[in-house]
């Protein structure tokens, strides 16, 4: 089983099956593109998304559902290629999350969300071109009460093909799998 030291967590065992392959990276880390998605503790409903690359590096993620209902955009034909994606229902989005000094504010960046196909373990980060999201939505502090407490909205977790060849991805509650 191999092992990795990370600065916040110390040394990892995991297993090769776990890491999550982004081959061209984040936005301007490209060089960051081997990852391991950890839990930071059971009352807290987002991620650490840890760099396997850089020990001093991670960020946290969540769902987007938890910043926006209506958060949708089109995942291109070429994206699900290089995804090797063939089935919507396995991939899921993830949102870069900041937690502001003091924690009194949490905001997710809606413009460049992490799209991860749960069955080959490939992702990407897209930026998106929509006046509608943001850089620094802010969280919806009920539903992040609400998952805390384990519980999600009926439609949490969708992903609705398009007749173009793309999908359109919506707030998604996915759970990557074996993380």
């Amino acid at each position: 089983m191999p092992k990795f030291t990370t600065v916040r967590f110390g040394e990892l065992d995991y297993q090769q099956q776990d890491v999550i392959h982004l081959p061209d990276g984040l936005v301007g880390m490209p060089h960051l593109r081997n990852w391991l998605l950890l839990e930071m503790g059971d009352d807290v409903p987002m991620r650490w998304l840890q760099s396997l690359d850089r020990a001093d590096f991670g960020v946290p993620v969540s769902h987007a559902w938890l910043f926006q209902d209506n958060y949708e955009f089109d995942l291109p034909a070429s994206a699900c290629r290089r995804l090797r994606n063939e089935e919507p229902g396995a991939l899921t989005v993830l949102v870069i999350t900041t937690i502001h000094p003091g924690g009194v504010l949490v905001t997710g960046n809606l413009m460049a969300p992490l799209v991860i196909d749960t069955d080959t373990r490939l992702g990407l980060q897209l930026t998106l071109d929509d006046p509608r999201w943001s850089l620094r939505q802010e969280i919806d502090y009920c539903k992040f009460e609400l998952a805390v407490t384990g519980k999600t909205p009926d439609n949490a977790a969708q992903t609705v093909p398009t007749g173009s060849g793309a999908l359109r991805m919506t707030a998604g509650a996915n759970e990557v799998v074996g993380a």
